[in-house]
């Protein structure tokens, strides 16, 4: 079809639309456009086939740049933005071993420290052996310097320990991993705690060594008071490297530090404390922590305290209780030999020294020994004396040698002098011992003299209530042999034989002696009449004759020397066989 008449079927096709009447409206806005063209200068298409004008419109090119696309735009800057500072924040993963992994959450169990998270668990499984639990976390990087040795992890769940209840806010949110940061190189295969750490991290303070025979009943978090004030706590324990004392790690907090001296001494504190000795029962109540948990307590002498303190890590000597722990020698103590020929039954290792009655040192060793000569045993005893618990006028306390050697001199001039060593009783309650060092008054001349390089000491028998027991004892024996032997019994045996054969005599002779007891107060009464009648008839002649009157006297001293006799018997039949006792 050519142009010409396509035009020409347009212009019928207009023509025919506008025979069909299509709006007024419609034409005037295609009239005023085509004039809008023609006025603006566009180009017109000349007079077309059919003499027919028509404008054509003109398109307008579409941009591909819309507001739409900006969303997505943003959205992916967003994730950029958030995927760089995740990069940027994502630090090493670490591996940390745990016993148990409780109720840990992988993807959720956050890894905290002062209540910041510092990392988050990725996984949780199990190692080759299955003994121990491996968590695998993943670390921030501003955590990343403090992965180091001496870095510390433990799961925070609810516990009951020394200090009370904690870790109660898991119940609720979980638990989760504390870390304690580490100052050393560089570390990614960590050990988790099992229980945690009794301090809290950054605590200022010193940690001391404690060596005792065994732990007791100490438990970390146990507290160490100070004169009745808490002012640190046990940390823990191990056993030392020789297998013989167990290790108890304490920790002073500062300032308090400042108070352990060389001269401190540190001894148990249990809940109620029983003490036993020359002074009596002795009790003592601590607090509702020690005890449930234990404690130690410890205590310096003034007179140290101007001395510097103890370094980090000194290690001390933990006592069972106070009166132990100032009981042993303070200074460098002098040691003693002493020999007991007697039973030393309660002499022991500890056994405290007194000289004149105050404690100056302790037995550090006893032993039972048999000398071949004198064939005999005989118990050996150490003695620790502390040169410090005599004070010897003119020197001063901060000359410990010559402290030592006045004191060892003043020993010797006490032994020349009467100075011995004697095993006493402390308390009969519980039989406890004493080595007494007393003065003996008529003590034969002696001297101390050395023996495998130590002085000895010479020693006096015991004069206590020990001896005193064996002479009631040996006593009591000689009865019991005596009482025992068949000679007892027959003596009882003739005894009773007597006696039975004097009351046979005393019924038979009763009879007898009621009429001699008649016959004596007639006769008496008899002599008395005479006598009262020689007297009235000589009373007028009394002159003539002086022995008279003494004849008068005599025969009523008679009479009644008969007229008693008869009374007598009357009472006590029983005279005329055993005789008149006074």
């Amino acid at each position: 079809m050519t142009s010409g008449g396509g035009e020409r079927d347009r212009g019928e096709s207009d023509g025919g639309r506008d025979a069909g009447g299509p709006p007024a409206g419609r034409q005037e806005g295609r009239g005023h456009e085509a004039r809008g063209r023609d006025a603006s200068g566009q180009s017109a298409d000349g007079p077309r086939a059919g003499g027919a004008a028509h404008a054509e419109a003109a398109l307008r090119p579409r941009s591909w740049l819309s507001w739409v696309w900006l969303v997505p735009v943003i959205a992916a800057c967003v994730v950029l933005w958030l995927a760089w500072r995740s990069l940027a924040a994502r630090g090493p993963q670490i591996t940390i071993a745990f016993t148990d992994a409780g109720t840990l959450q992988p993807g959720q169990t956050p890894i905290k420290y002062k209540g910041v998270n510092v990392g988050i668990v990725e996984s949780v499984g199990l190692t080759p052996d299955v003994s121990k639990v491996l968590v695998h976390a993943r670390m921030t990087r501003a955590i990343e310097p403090y992965l180091a040795t001496g870095a510390r992890f433990w799961i925070v769940q609810p516990r009951v320990g020394a200090q009370g209840i904690s870790g109660l806010t898991t119940l609720v949110s979980g638990a989760y991993i504390e870390m304690y940061p580490g100052r050393g190189e560089a570390q990614r295969d960590f050990t988790g705690l099992v229980e945690p750490p009794v301090l809290q991290p950054d605590t200022a303070g010193t940690f001391f060594t404690l060596l005792a025979p065994d732990v007791s009943s100490l438990i970390p978090g146990a507290p160490i008071t100070f004169r009745g004030v808490a002012v640190g706590e046990i940390e823990g324990s191990s056993l030392a490297p020789s297998n013989m004392q167990v290790e108890i790690y304490a920790f002073v907090r500062a300032p308090y530090d400042r108070l352990v001296h060389p001269e401190t001494r540190f001894w148990s504190v249990a809940g109620i404390d029983f003490t036993a000795g020359s002074g009596g029962l002795q009790v003592r109540v601590s607090s509702w922590q020690q005890l449930l948990a234990g404690g130690v307590a410890f205590d310096t002498p003034a007179r140290a305290m101007s001395g510097p303190p103890s370094p980090r890590d000194s290690t001390f000597q933990l006592y069972d209780s106070r009166s132990e722990a100032f009981r042993y020698p303070q200074g460098k103590p002098l040691f003693y030999r002493v020999e007991f020929a007697e039973d030393a039954r309660g002499l022991l290792k500890g056994t405290p020294v007194e000289l004149e009655g105050t404690g100056i040192g302790e037995v550090t060793e006893t032993r039972l020994l048999y000398d071949r000569r004198r064939r005999a045993l005989y118990t050996l005893a150490i003695l620790a004396i502390d040169p410090t618990a005599l004070d010897i006028p003119g020197i001063p306390e901060t000359a410990t040698a010559e402290q030592a050697q006045a004191v060892g001199a003043a020993l010797a001039s006490l032994v020349s002098r009467g100075l011995r060593a004697r095993l006493v009783s402390s308390s009969l309650l519980t039989g406890s011992k004493v080595v007494a060092l007393d003065m003996l008054s008529g003590a034969p001349p002696a001297s101390m003299r050395s023996v495998a390089g130590v002085a000895e000491l010479p020693t006096a028998p015991a004069a206590d209530i020990d001896e005193i027991l064996q002479s009631v004892e040996s006593t009591v024996q000689h009865i019991d042999r005596a009482t025992a032997g068949p000679q007892l019994a027959h003596a009882l045996t003739q005894l009773d034989s007597a006696l039975t054969h004097l009351n046979q005599l005393s019924i038979a002779l009763e009879p007898e002696t009621q009429s001699l007891i008649t016959s004596l107060r007639a006769t008496s009464e008899a002599a008395q009449r005479t006598a009262d009648a020689a007297g009235a008839l000589l009373g007028s002649n009394g002159s003539e004759s002086v022995d008279l009157p003494r004849l008068m006297r005599q025969l009523s001293d008679a009479a009644r020397s008969i007229r008693e006799l008869a009374d007598y018997l009357d009472r006590h039949p029983e005279a005329l066989l055993r005789g008149r006792r006074e």
